[in-house]
């Protein structure tokens, strides 16, 4: 009679074991998927920053090919915020709002230096036909602020 108590014992124990091993594989494999879920929504947030900085590099782009003036005129290390105006880009130094809701967006132009082989540097002589064009873009995500930026530089190559 104890040989029969000891074995349905250790059959309800191993049954406890049992059940609590894949309690804890679900938990885990939950976590996992939960976590997978998270850096594929930061991705995403990411990958659409990135579009949408492109977009402001293009808007820029589209304003210079239009009208070089327009660029030459505007200050620099200011913030301008792309938007479309009738059926064209303009820079406004007004904050039109998030895009989508989400994104901040701003560009920001700086002076373009040469040196002596024409090459862009910190330093050197101001090539009044050339501007570096900063695009900006920052969104809230889970608390903590993110930020990608995009650098390029445009030139009025047809004077």
């Amino acid at each position: 009679m104890k040989n029969k108590f000891r074995q349905k014992g250790i059959g309800i124990v191993e049954g406890i074991v049992g059940i609590s091993m894949l309690l804890i594989i679900f938990i885990a494999f939950s976590s996992l998927l939960n976590f997978n879920q998270r850096i594929q929504q930061q991705n995403e947030n990411k990958l659409e920053a990135i579009n949408i900085a492109a977009e402001a590099i293009e808007a820029v782009y589209s304003i210079k090919k239009e009208d070089w003036d327009i660029i030459s005129a505007l200050n620099f290390s200011t913030n301008y915020y792309p938007e479309i105006s009738g059926k064209k880009w303009v820079l406004s130094a007004t904050d039109p709002g998030p895009v989508g809701g989400i994104y901040q967006r701003w560009v920001v132009l700086e002076r373009v230096y040469r040196d002596l082989n024409d090459d862009i540097a910190a330093a050197g002589a101001e090539d009044t036909e050339s501007r570096k064009v900063t695009a900006y873009v920052e969104w809230n995500e889970r608390g903590s602020t993110k930020q990608i930026t995009l650098v390029t530089y445009i030139t009025n190559w047809i004077n």
